[in-house]
């Protein structure tokens, strides 16, 4: 999982007459706001060289006076190393200070952590409670992680009502992957009533954002015409779309429409590179059917040692029926 740490920066918007000197009196006097903009300043290059080292000290001052943001802020320099030694222990000590002034993205972090064993030992109950501090605090990624570790049952008790209450909380945020998740739990009725027409809904604000995974499951839903009227070449389209962001499954999806013509002519030649794109993927069932169209010499030569580098790639990547073929 590819996470991403934010600095979280102040309005560096001439706050206290927002110039070099004007800042550095302030902080120098003790003002905490006028250190950490300092180190705002440095960390983004507004108005002076680009310093990490200069924002961390700035930093430092600032959370030694007691401001929170500051503080988080030198726990993702530690975490990421920046300007620092990478120190997961010494993030961890910065963000509990924080956190437990009720810093959300300092919970946020935490949570992570603790999920990921970043430092720590793993610890998935621990991870809830901080992804719950963290959405208390109307963090939409808390909402969404926590939503994540009820759905999976991860960290104790499956729990679909409560994750999907959680993905509608960080939704209601703009969080994207938690509105393609509810979207995902009222096609699939899982913990839920099946309600395509809230599915599709979902899907539709998601996708038109340009995430790759709802522009996929809504083509599945023109595709087979679950809560829509059926329609191929719009199907065609959403996975296209989706492809084209390097979907995996959606790139499968479309070459079978090639493969078997379903909404276009069959083009052998398409679908294989669909296929061959899916594949390169680590998508099993493309690879199995790129073996198969090898074995049997459709759109390609027959070519069976070919056939079985692909049948065995699948094998490899869990596709049981592709194992007969080895």
């Amino acid at each position: 999982m590819k996470y991403i740490f934010l600095i979280l920066l102040a309005s560096i918007q001439y706050i206290l007459g927002a110039n070099l000197s004007n800042l550095t009196k302030h902080c120098n006097n003790g003002n905490m706001t006028a250190c950490s903009i300092l180190g705002d300043m440095y960390y983004v290059a507004e108005g002076v060289p680009q310093d990490y080292t200069k924002a961390q000290n700035f930093w430092r001052r600032a959370c030694d006076m007691k401001e929170m943001n500051a503080c988080y802020n030198l726990g993702v320099l530690y975490q990421e190393g920046q300007g620092v030694s990478q120190d997961y222990a010494h993030a961890i000590e910065l963000y509990t200070q924080s956190c437990n002034a009720e810093h959300a993205g300092a919970c946020l972090n935490l949570g992570f952590l603790y999920q990921y064993g970043k430092g720590v030992e793993t610890n998935e109950e621990k991870a809830r409670t901080f992804y719950s501090l963290s959405c208390d605090g109307n963090k939409a990624q808390g909402c969404y992680s926590l939503g994540n570790l009820y759905f999976y049952g991860k960290g104790g008790d499956k729990d679909y009502t409560k994750a999907m209450n959680l993905y509608a909380k960080a939704c209601e945020y703009d969080h994207d992957d938690a509105c393609d998740n509810l979207g995902v739990m009222y096609a699939k009725g899982e913990g839920i009533p099946r309600d395509y027409d809230k599915a599709r809904d979902f899907f539709t604000k998601v996708c038109a954002d340009n995430k790759a995974g709802a522009c996929y499951n809504l083509g599945i839903l023109y595709d087979y015409g679950w809560g829509v009227e059926q329609s191929y070449p719009k199907a065609i389209e959403l996975y296209t779309k989706s492809c084209n962001m390097h979907h995996a499954k959606a790139c499968y999806s479309l070459g079978i429409m090639y493969n078997k013509g379903d909404g276009v002519s069959i083009d052998y030649p398409k679908a294989i590179g669909l296929y061959t794109k899916s594949c390169n993927m680590h998508h099993a069932s493309a690879c199995y059917n790129l073996g198969t169209l090898y074995f049997l010499g459709e759109g390609v030569k027959i070519d069976k040692a070919i056939a079985q580098q692909y049948f065995s790639k699948s094998c490899n990547l869990g596709d049981k029926k592709a194992c007969s073929q080895k």
